[in-house]
């Protein structure tokens, strides 16, 4: 595979400075959290706090007298969730909810990594709970045993939500090796993977909790849009308050945007962006980022299966000009190269196998554009591969459009599938299943 050269601005604007209460809490301003231990050599701690897979530092304090730290703000809203307590290195000491008590403290004795063995906390009965879990975990050989008990126990919980979307706890039977169903498991895997999540309760995106959508939604699902595109729809539509909604949407879209050359991540962005940025869904994303999205979505839907593209005009080794609309065949394939490219060299004598011994079964032609300057390479490698397609390269000459920037094209091989009509039928698809298109 190999990167093309073009100016690419992939966009993730989730400003961290400024956030929004979650519908399970009122906006609360103001805050207190003292640190009491002894041998506290840092000059400053912080409060880390998280937003989906974002860590930042929420607010700093100095170290007073070796002994003690305040983070106190009587202004300043603080979001629901679940923050650490860090120094400088990013080494955590104890992890703390700031929820309905948001004046307490938190005692220990040597501070250094064993802080939270020998910590207690005041004011916060719900912090008297977490740092318990903490010790426990710290003890146990079982981690997930522990998380178990303590969810049982305070399962309605904001903690006790906590841990059962940072342990999974919703589905045991997905990490069982007594079911010796491959297609069973594989179907509960789909089916139950983000059960652990408790998408009612906003709170959840302020905490360390990892929904790994890019695993899910690229990997797991079988890779084809009409299955991926309900299970977006389904997955975004179980959360309850905006705040996770816009952040999961815009997740989502910038990760099918930066999936490359993939014709199901360009159909599902597609889709996302005509369900949801119709200028009333989006509450609190910037303008800019509205923008992108759209001339994002008119790039990408041009190259959509069932759009007609135009036809192409490129040069050969001779400068003898090729139209790809004086093709007379059923199916024209677009096969787009570089001879600099590792995977090119390997896939194409592959397609050129495949060409000879079905281009007449199938009725189809090939035309193929070397995405090179290096025209005494490409010429080479025709010549000792024997390619007996059309063979033009964008080097020679100036073809009629820029094909890699009308089929986005960010690596290659890059394979069009089109009809007679330059109607594209599919792309970017492995050569493997090339021949399920023409078996009906």
């Amino acid at each position: 595979m190999k990167n093309i050269h073009k100016t690419l601005t992939f966009i993730f604007l989730f400003v961290t400075a400024m956030f929004t209460a979650t519908a399970q809490s009122a906006d609360v301003s103001g805050y207190e959290i003292k640190i009491n231990a002894q041998n506290i050599s840092q000059g400053s701690l912080y409060l880390q706090g998280y937003k989906g897979q974002e860590v930042f530092i929420f607010d700093s304090a100095k170290v007073k007298g070796h002994k003690s730290v305040v983070f106190k703000n009587n202004k300043k809203t603080i979001p629901t969730g679940i923050y650490a307590v860090v120094d400088k290195q990013g080494n955590e000491y104890v992890n703390l909810i700031i929820d309905h008590n948001r004046k307490f403290s938190v005692n220990g004795e040597e501070f250094d990594a064993r802080f939270v063995a020998t910590a207690t906390v005041e004011g916060s009965d719900e912090n008297t709970q977490f740092v318990e879990f903490q010790k426990k975990l710290a003890t146990s050989d079982n981690p997930y045993k522990v998380a178990e008990l303590f969810h049982e126990a305070i399962p309605a919980s904001f903690l006790g939500h906590f841990i059962k979307a940072k342990y999974n706890l919703s589905n045991p039977s997905l990490l069982s090796e007594d079911n010796d169903d491959d297609s069973t498991q594989y179907q509960q895997l789909i089916h139950h993977y983000f059960d652990s999540y408790t998408f009612d309760d906003g709170r959840l995106l302020h905490t360390p909790v990892y929904l790994d959508v890019e695993n899910y939604f690229l990997e797991i699902l079988p890779q084809h849009a009409d299955t991926i595109g309900p299970k977006v729809m389904d997955f975004l539509h179980r959360f309850q308050d905006t705040e996770s909604f816009e952040y999961y949407l815009s997740l989502l879209m910038n990760m099918f945007d930066r999936t490359m050359n993939n014709m199901s991540a360009e159909q599902v962005f597609v889709m996302l962006y005509d369900h949801f940025c119709d200028g009333k869904t989006f509450s609190t994303l910037h303008g800019d980022l509205i923008k992108y999205y759209q001339r994002t979505a008119d790039r990408k839907r041009k190259i959509l299966p069932g759009q007609t593209i135009p036809a192409l005009k490129a040069y050969d080794l001779q400068n003898k000009e090729h139209l790809s609309s004086d093709i007379t065949k059923d199916y024209i394939i677009l096969w787009f190269w570089d001879p600099d490219c590792d995977d090119c060299v390997e896939m194409t004598p592959k397609l050129h196998a495949f060409y000879q011994e079905y281009a007449n079964d199938y009725n189809v032609e090939v035309f193929a554009v070397a995405i090179t300057e290096d025209i005494e390479r490409w010429d080479k490698f025709c010549r000792e591969q024997k390619l007996s397609w059309i063979n033009t390269c964008d080097g020679i000459d100036t073809p009629n459009y820029d094909f890699i920037d009308y089929f986005d094209i960010i690596t290659t091989p890059v394979i069009y599938l089109l009809d007679k009509n330059h109607t594209i039928i599919a792309h970017s698809f492995p050569l493997e299943e090339l021949h399920n298109f023409f078996i009906h």
